[in-house]
């Protein structure tokens, strides 16, 4: 009887932190949308603003709500969408702008290829194609395949995620210039990032 009692007495003491740390988990695991939420409206009004957005979200250490929810791929693909916004295009040949644009490149194409959404995988197949035609100041035959890799990301963009409307701007502003036309017939894999991805960033103007 007395080891009955006993072991309801542990239970019972083991019990109670669990239940606080499951009570505290599910609290971190609400805060982690809201606060996603909080630095995308951070984000939409001032994207041309270096800031520290998206960074462990929720409130327990190590981010354990947001791990949880998987957020890891969203989060990656908001930095890389919010790195893109700082590129100035009037500076070409600025050492800093092109170190960013650099690493801007490497984002989407990784972000293309890794992310599971096929949503977040086509904004980043755009915007390969944006910052493929930022270089298209040169000539000849370099020209030539500036405008055709461009031409492959929008389509790869629109193949992934048919819903795309700035792919689609993008890709009927390209396919009106002249030189389209003397291009052989485009194939998705043509785009740099091979047809496989995303960004954030809100449906609007084209490049």
């Amino acid at each position: 009887m007395n080891r009955r009692r006993w072991s309801i007495r542990i239970a019972a003491v083991i019990a109670v932190p669990v239940a606080l740390a499951l009570a505290l988990l599910a609290v971190d695991v609400l805060r982690v949308p809201r606060e996603l939420a909080a630095d995308d409206v951070r984000f939409e009004a001032a994207p041309h603003v270096r800031r520290d957005l998206w960074n462990d979200p929720g409130f327990l250490p190590g981010s354990p709500g947001a791990r949880l929810l998987g957020t890891r791929d969203d989060v990656a693909s908001r930095k890389t969408v919010a790195r893109f916004a700082l590129i100035d295009s009037s500076k070409m040949g600025d050492p800093e702008q092109d170190a960013l644009r650099g690493r801007a490149q490497l984002d989407v194409t990784l972000r293309s290829r890794e992310s599971g959404e096929p949503e977040w995988r086509s904004r980043h197949l755009n915007l390969f194609g944006v910052l493929t035609l930022s270089r298209f100041s040169t000539s000849g035959p370099e020209q030539t395949l500036i405008l055709a890799r461009g031409i492959g990301a929008f389509q790869s963009a629109i193949e992934v995620d048919p819903t795309n409307l700035d792919a689609k701007r993008n890709l009927e502003i390209l396919l009106r210039r002249p030189e389209a036309a003397v291009l052989p017939p485009n194939d998705p894999s043509q785009g740099g990032a091979q047809g496989q991805a995303s960004g954030q960033g809100r449906s609007g103007g084209g490049y």
